[in-house]
Formats: structure tokens, sequence, C-alpha cells
């Protein structure tokens, strides 16, 4: 319920008006550690079948724009979102087959990525790594072809 405040008043203080039903979706939205949009809509529905779908996707722009959540395009399925929030900077290990997202932090890339910055004189705005591959279990199981590889590709900066 803090992180729901929390967020609640992160948005007020960007002038986003919350109405009960962009209230009920910021709620759902801060219980999930990551989710696509189409499955925010299949939890708020459940819930309130009145919250229209536009809504749900609208106040999610609204949530995206005001810093509160973050799109991850991992080329395999929908984009994820997830709220950062308040959460200390982390990176993503992703499986390929079954879609497993596990976050981590490693101190050593950290500091060689500001030693990377420094060499070329940058100022480090954002940045995220996103690690592929296939889970302990996914590598027992008989391996799906997977058609489209992860390549490189610009993200939109949320700084």
């Amino acid at each position: 319920m803090k992180r729901f405040i929390e967020v609640e008043q992160q948005l007020k203080a960007r002038g986003v008006r919350l109405t009960d039903q962009r209230r009920l979706v910021v709620r759902r939205t801060v219980a999930y550690l990551h989710f696509t949009a189409e499955e925010l809509v299949k939890d708020v529905r459940g819930i309130d079948a009145s919250v229209a779908r536009g809504t749900i996707y609208r106040t999610l722009a609204l949530m995206h724009e005001a810093g509160v959540v973050e799109k991850h395009d991992f080329r395999y399925g929908p984009p994820n979102y997830e709220v950062t929030f308040g959460n200390a900077h982390h990176d993503h290990l992703m499986c390929v087959q079954c879609g497993e997202i596990i976050e981590f932090q490693e101190p050593r890339w950290e500091r060689l990525q500001d030693e990377v910055v420094k060499r070329y004189g940058y100022q480090l705005l954002s940045h995220t790594h996103k690690l592929y591959g296939l889970c302990a279990a996914c590598q027992r199981r008989p391996v799906k072809h997977v058609e489209h590889p992860p390549h490189l590709h610009v993200e939109e900066v949320v700084a």
C-alpha cells in the first residue's frame, strides 16, 4: 500500500488527474513485478469490467511519461512494463523460451560502464542491460527454435 501511495503522489505532482478508474489501474500496476499491457487489462477488467481498455492503456502511458513505469522491449513477445519509481537500478536476464525475467545488480558492470562513459566524455542519462538465454528449467526441455533472435536496437531514453 505504501508503494501505491508514493506512486499516486508522484503522478499527482506531475499533474495527472486520478479518477477512481485510473486509481484502480495504478493500484493493480504496482502489484506486479513485470507485466504486459494486456495482462494489466485482464487483471483490471476482472475487478471492474466497466474500465475501458483505452483508459488502461492511457493510464499506463501517463505513468510512463511521469517516470513511474518503464517499458521494456525484450524482443520476445509484447513489451513488458515495470514500476521503476523508487526502485534501485537493476538489469534483466530473460529466458527466450519460457519468458522468465530475473532482475539482478552487478556492481562490476556499473563501475566498468562508468569508466567507459568517462573515457568518451559522455554524461550518462540512462542505460539498460538485457541478457537473453535459457533458464535452467528450459535447458532440460526440448529446445524450441527461436525464430527472431535478439538484435541490437535503440530504446527510448527515459531519464
